[in-house]
């Protein structure tokens, strides 16, 4: 078995809480506490930034109905629900949660979404059981846990324009002569790297109903479009359908479970090579503590165990603005 630590995440000169800041808390029962705007946190605008990249340009604070102090979704978390009752609009903790709001015009967001273009002139969205379009199981199952009308984001393979490597050629090592003979040297391949930005393969999701609007970003899309321009699922599916469709939607597992345990199945992140699970044994706004088990499926069922801890922390002591 093999165990690894991860280092810590050093901030020497944090910005002091303000404005632009989520600030968090913890209650006993460890959900944050927010005090701040949600639409100022890195969450909200991180997926801001990505829907002013349509065409047109979607503003979710045109949507907003505004505060609620009797707002009823039990099934939020309570940290969300705070955030509802006072803003309207709550922001989680991470982009994979996203923004949930109170909406008005919500019919009319329905509509927006479905004629949202990229700035390439593509459909932005596939929808799920769309009244215009042929159904199409797997991605109307992958919306099973959506509340409401729910949309994802379409992936289009995009080319790298880098210079071709030697090492893209099967069973090429060096200059035809095979192996130990005329070896490349990568000293003298500044031309023939691998790609330095991979592919992002995120994708918007939205869940948009009546009484609440949902939009966070999936780590690994699964939704795209091929040279013929139909849709198809991707492999990526097995582990949505799985970690989020069986395991995070279930009504019958404990919620702290849900929250902090993660299922590993084959995915683009590991290659489809992987199995296992993930445990979030401690959380809070600067620290976090989780170990991962998972097993290989090809060369020997080999396993490892990691345990990762990662966080901020002030080592030079810093002040905010007009402290003592």
């Amino acid at each position: 078995m093999v165990v690894g630590v991860s280092g810590w995440e050093v901030q020497l000169n944090p910005a002091p809480p303000g404005p632009d800041k989520l600030e968090t808390g913890f209650h006993s029962q460890g959900s944050p506490v927010t005090t701040t705007d949600p639409t100022t946190t890195d969450t909200y605008r991180k997926i801001a930034a990505r829907l002013i990249m349509l065409r047109p340009q979607i503003d979710l604070s045109k949507y907003f109905a505004g505060p609620n102090p009797n707002v009823r979704l039990y099934d939020e978390k309570p940290y969300i629900r705070r955030q509802l009752e006072k803003y309207g609009v709550a922001a989680a903790t991470s982009t994979l949660d996203g923004v949930t709001f109170l909406p008005k015009d919500w019919e009319d967001l329905i509509k927006t979404l479905r004629i949202a273009k990229t700035s390439d002139g593509f459909d932005a969205f596939a929808e799920g059981k769309s009244p215009e379009k042929p159904s199409h199981w797997a991605l109307d199952l992958s919306m099973a846990a959506t509340i409401g009308k729910g949309f994802r984001e379409i992936w289009r393979p995009k080319l790298s324009d880098r210079p071709l490597s030697t090492r893209d050629l099967p069973g090429r090592h060096g200059f035809g002569l095979g192996r130990g003979r005329g070896q490349w040297s990568d000293d003298y391949s500044a031309q023939f790297g691998k790609d330095p930005q991979p592919q992002d393969i995120t994708s918007l999701h939205f869940a948009v109903a009546p009484d609440r609007v949902n939009v966070h970003i999936d780590e690994t899309g699964f939704v795209f479009e091929g040279a013929d321009g139909a849709l198809t699922v991707g492999p990526n599916f097995g582990h949505h359908a799985v970690n989020e469709l069986f395991w995070k939607s279930n009504p019958h597992l404990p919620r702290w479970a849900i929250d902090h345990i993660d299922l590993i199945l084959p995915n683009s992140a590991n290659d489809f090579s992987r199995f296992g699970v993930s445990v979030d044994l401690y959380q809070r706004k600067d620290l976090r503590v989780t170990v991962t088990g998972s097993c290989g499926i090809f060369g020997g069922f080999e396993c490892s165990g990691t345990l990762s801890v990662s966080g901020t922390h002030d080592l030079l002591g810093s002040k905010p603005k007009g402290a003592r």
